[in-house]
């Protein structure tokens, strides 16, 4: 579903934008609370009457709405329940604007060294991480902040998570396995903006994605893949709003495009695929995902009476819910498969980091191994 006023998405801020469709959605808003009916994050005792309330521009947000607006992880699960179309997460994400000063550290510590141009502390912090991660991860450190200096076909954009060194890694090694000709844009400066817009924070987002473009453009690429769904949402966007040529695929399906360059063999037993928030099962990104995994394993599903969960990244631990959320998920997963293959890196982050018996791969993995297996 797409925001009504994408059409004017040229001619105005997202500030400008959002402000407008809010109010659009509160007038046509039938007060059915089906979207707080499946909303998995914890919530308090309001209504959806006072909720549209606490989302009017220039309206005080209650204490009980700021607490339940922090535990949205924007997962838009209240999306395609509604009757009339309206769109709850956006809402959500406008009362986050409306409230982002006062947001709780979980929030503020992940955006602190994200974006172009930042200034004082936030720029010095940011370029001690830059200059420590370059020492330590020594063999792609030419890819971080740094521009790609010749064009090539296929953009490998891993933006933030150009230190995340087992995904990236995989995809270079993957990609040299193909011998396309590519090139890499990732680093905390050319942040896609998206952690910005899931908090609220509308013009620091606007500018990230505007100078995006312009690195992305100086590329040219025919092609850009990127395994962060987030990452892929934005480009997708800029693709639209620009009325540009070039394609947007997940790594997983620029991968299968060349499957007969791997190996046809089953190298593990049940796998179970996550589904996230925006790589969902009936995304051609979801169905990439399912694709490898029956090619290098048998397919697993979750069990019926268990939806797949959120991997909770988006409220930055802000909802204390998180925890059992996860715990129930992947015992749910445990009864289907020993392996969770993620095809988000976001999601593969959050869910390496839980204990359990489920070993979390990122969905990359087993292209890999298919290549050790050979």
């Amino acid at each position: 579903m797409t925001e009504p006023a994408d059409e004017n998405r040229n001619e105005s801020s997202t500030r400008t934008l959002m402000t407008n469709v809010v109010s659009e959605y509160i007038d046509k808003c039938i007060l059915c609370h089906r979207c707080m009916d499946v909303c998995p994050v914890t919530k308090g005792s309001f209504s959806i009457a006072e909720l549209n309330q606490a989302t009017k521009e220039g309206q005080e947000v209650p204490f009980i709405i700021k607490e339940f607006t922090f535990n949205c992880m924007q997962c838009g699960k209240c999306v395609p329940v509604c009757p009339v179309n309206i769109r709850r997460d956006y809402m959500v994400r406008y009362i986050k604007f409306k409230i982002k000063d006062k947001k709780p550290w979980g929030y503020r510590r992940y955006l602190f060294i994200k974006g172009p141009d930042l200034t004082g502390i936030k720029a010095i912090t940011q370029k001690l991480y830059i200059s420590l991660k370059k020492i330590i991860i020594r063999d792609h450190a030419r890819y971080m902040e740094t521009p790609p200096v010749q064009k090539a076909d296929v953009l490998f954009y891993p933006g933030c998570y150009i230190y995340s060194t087992k995904t990236v890694r995989q995809t270079l090694r993957l990609l040299n396995h193909l011998g396309c000709d590519y090139a890499v844009l990732g680093g905390v400066t050319v942040c896609c903006g998206a952690p910005h817009m899931l908090q609220g924070e509308f013009d620091q987002a606007d500018h990230c994605f505007e100078l995006l473009y312009r690195k992305l453009k100086a590329c040219d690429p025919k092609i850009i893949i990127t395994a962060c769904a987030e990452c892929f949402e934005t480009i997708e966007e800029m693709k639209k709003k620009f009325n540009d040529r070039f394609e947007v695929l997940s790594v997983t399906q620029y991968l299968l495009r060349y499957q007969n360059k791997f190996p046809t063999i089953k190298i593990r037993g049940k796998i179970l695929v996550h589904d996230s928030c925006r790589f969902h099962r009936e995304s051609p990104q979801g169905a990439a995902a399912r694709d490898a995994a029956s090619i290098f394993g048998d397919l697993s599903e979750i069990p019926m009476n268990q939806s797949s969960s959120c991997c909770n990244q988006w409220n930055h631990d802000s909802d204390v819910g998180n925890t059992v959320r996860q715990t129930n998920y992947l015992a749910a997963v445990n009864n289907g498969a020993p392996t969770l293959a993620c095809n988000c890196l976001t999601c593969y982050e959050e869910f390496k980091k839980i204990y359990s018996d489920i070993e979390v791969i990122d969905i990359l993995q087993l292209f890999v191994e298919a290549l050790d297996a050979m």
